[in-house]
């Protein structure tokens, strides 16, 4: 195995046909990749859709460091892999790492919307306490 070929790139099947000759020659049960069409997976073989992967590191990075704005960005990144990954049946494989970034992602919107209001009504409190205070 070289360093660009993965172990799942390997058919994970017997290897039917004439059986492996002791010069090397392989049987005929080793397909290469889909020669022509390289957006498509080997036979059988699935992908990792990046953009999930993106929107779940996107999801968790607000949640764990306190930085929510990313955390609409994580939403946004999430329902992209979910499109593409609903898009091509059968060629991703990571669409709960998309599911999990859209919930992250939700999640922590959540959060920076009630901190945004939080913080609007801390300072509506103080101007009408300052304003009160003045008065007196």
């Amino acid at each position: 195995m070289s360093f660009g070929e993965r172990p799942q790139d390997r058919p994970q099947y017997p290897q039917y046909g004439r059986p492996e000759h002791g010069h090397g020659q392989q049987g005929y049960g080793n397909y290469p990749l889909q020669p022509g069409y390289p957006d498509q997976p080997a036979y059988g073989v699935l992908r990792d859709n990046s953009n999930a992967t993106v929107a779940l590191v996107l999801g968790l990075l607000p949640l764990i460091t306190g930085l929510l704005f990313l955390s609409p960005i994580a939403w946004w990144k999430a329902n992209q892999a979910l499109a593409e990954i609903d898009a091509a049946p059968g060629v991703y494989n990571n669409r709960g790492m998309a599911v999990g970034g859209q919930i992250a992602g939700i999640i922590g919107t959540v959060l920076l919307i009630l901190v945004v209001l939080g913080l609007i009504a801390l300072v509506l409190f103080f101007v009408v306490f300052a304003g009160v205070a003045s008065t007196a």
